[in-house]
């Protein structure tokens, strides 16, 4: 694995696939809290509606958008009428602890003179 992990282009370490699914609100515990989920929505349906609830902020999704939040902070859920598909990129620290490898952390700025 660690000679895999070498080669790993992504920060993320995990993925998902999910069909034809509705999705109730929830928060995703295992996800990293620091770490952005990535969401990629195709197929033939309409009437998406992606809620981020604890945000107070609802997003039209259908096929083709692409979201990104915390999964493990923000309470999210998608509602739509028809065929599809869902890709999920997120990050795991299990499989970061278990290798030793660092954990990420937080996105900062830093003013550069």
């Amino acid at each position: 694995m660690c000679t895999c992990l070498q080669f790993w282009a992504l920060v993320f370490n995990c993925a998902a696939v999910i069909c034809n699914r509705q999705c109730p609100l929830h928060r995703d515990p295992r996800s990293t809290p620091e770490g952005f989920d990535i969401m990629t929505s195709v197929g033939h349906y309409c009437d998406g509606l992606m809620t981020l609830s604890n945000l107070s902020i609802w997003l039209r999704y259908n096929s083709g958008a692409v979201v990104g939040c915390s999964g493990h902070i923000v309470r999210h859920g998608v509602t739509y009428t028809g065929d599809r598909i869902v890709w999920t990129w997120f990050i795991h620290d299990s499989l970061h602890n278990f290798m030793g490898t660092p954990q990420s952390s937080y996105a900062t700025y830093m003013d550069v003179d």
